[in-house]
């Protein structure tokens, strides 16, 4: 818990923390927003992680995998057109290899961080994830993907260097921001909580500022990647999606 929130009143607590990974259905392409962990993490996690897999105790079962998912909602990995890449942790950015016909989008300072990463944040980028010959879309700040308002991706540093994350405005008037490791936790955001994995808190808090102002202009639902309440709070497909 002490990952999620220093001050949390349960701060000695283990929790088990999920990882998701998001598909958007838009009229000219479908949207994949991170990719999970690489599918070797289910059999020896430390081959890949090194002492990061002691130290978070990971943790993945057969059929977690980006692929798996997606075929069980009905989809293959020729179905994504675009994948929108939070950051580069080893959490959200395993499945690349799997995609390489998609267009890739992430913050050329991302790119950057995650090749030359900061010995507090080494061991959480795993060069073999994205170093692959994909076509990588380098962002410099906020990108409209279509070209419409649908599907928008804005910085949000603080966790790395290059964090960004995405507003989805689905049919109708209902808007979502994924959040991704902008924050763990509602209360992150809600309290000015800094959580334990942070490049820049000040760079983190106007993040939080730029999330709350989309919050309130498109009384929009923030989903978080890694929120412990889940099984409330998050549809998971393929029996419940968003629309």
């Amino acid at each position: 818990m002490s990952v999620f929130d220093p001050f949390h009143p349960e701060v000695g607590t283990k929790v088990e923390i999920p990882y998701f990974f998001y598909l958007v259905q838009h009229p000219d392409g479908n949207v994949l927003f991170d990719t999970g962990g690489h599918p070797s993490l289910v059999s020896d996690p430390r081959a890949r992680l090194g002492d990061a897999a002691d130290a978070f105790e990971v943790t993945m079962q057969e059929g977690d995998d980006v692929v798996s998912q997606l075929a069980r909602a009905g989809f293959s990995p020729d179905d994504v057109d675009h994948i929108v890449l939070s950051h580069l942790h080893y959490d959200h950015a395993g499945g690349i290899e799997f995609f390489p016909h998609a267009e890739f989008y992430a913050q050329r300072r991302e790119l950057e961080f995650a090749h030359w990463p900061p010995v507090y944040q080494r061991e959480i980028y795993v060069r073999a994830d994205f170093d692959h010959p994909v076509a990588w879309n380098e962002l410099d700040g906020e990108f409209d993907l279509f070209g419409d308002g649908r599907v928008v991706i804005f910085p949000t540093p603080g966790h790395t260097a290059g964090h960004q994350s995405l507003l989805v405005h689905l049919d109708g008037e209902r808007a979502m921001v994924l959040v991704a490791d902008a924050a763990y936790l509602p209360r992150n955001i809600e309290l000015n909580v800094l959580p334990g994995i942070v490049w820049s808190p000040d760079a983190m808090v106007a993040s939080w500022e730029r999330i709350r102002a989309l919050k309130r202009r498109y009384n929009a639902q923030l989903v978080f990647t890694h929120d412990l309440a889940w099984p409330e709070t998050t549809r998971v497909a393929p029996e419940a999606w968003y629309e």
